[in-house]
Order: C-alpha cells, then sequence, then structure tokens
C-alpha cells in the first residue's frame, strides 16, 4: 500500500486525501503502526503536493506517540515546502 501519493494532482487531490484518510485509518485500527511508520519512512516528499503532505501528517497525528519515523517525515515536508518556496507560517503548526 502506498497511500495512494503517486500520481496525484490537482485534479484529484480530493480523491487522493479521501484515499489516504481511509487507509491509514484502515492501519491504524488493525494496528498496523509498524507498517505505517515504514511507509512514513518512504514517502518522497519532494514528489508529492503540499495537500497530500498535510493529508499524512493529519491522518497520522493521532498516532504520532506510536510512529517513530513521522517526526523525521514532519522535518522531510517542512524542508521540502520550505524549498519549494510553499511553507508558510503557521502551516504545520499542531500537526508535530
Amino acid at each position: 500500500m502506498s497511500l495512494q501519493l503517486d500520481h496525484a494532482d490537482n485534479s484529484n487531490l480530493d480523491a487522493a486525501l479521501d484515499i489516504i484518510f481511509d487507509e491509514v485509518d484502515e492501519m491504524l485500527l488493525a494496528g498496523e503502526y509498524d507498517r505505517l511508520n515504514r511507509l512514513l519512512a518512504e514517502i518522497p516528499t519532494d514528489a508529492i503536493p503540499v495537500e497530500l503532505l498535510l493529508g499524512v501528517l493529519t491522518a497520522t497525528l493521532p498516532a504520532r506517540n506510536r510512529l517513530p519515523n513521522r517526526a523525521s517525515f514532519l522535518a522531510r515536508v517542512a524542508q521540502t515546502l520550505r524549498d519549494r518556496g510553499e511553507l508558510e507560517d503557521g502551516l504545520l503548526h499542531g500537526l508535530g
């Protein structure tokens, strides 16, 4: 499962976000924290729209204490958005 982050563009962001939330929710309900943790380490933040990156952070927020790779994912997201000029003040506030 790749969280449907590949090949997302502006025309299907809503559908991709729905899938992300559904897949993350399923993994969390099934207790698949290790699997989700591995996925967080593998997500190529530079190739993914900001909306989807924020979606992953939001969907995984309730389990942040059980996902050690989430902190590094958040740092990579911040750096990617900074590099792309998309990091606005407060954008990641509350997602840590």
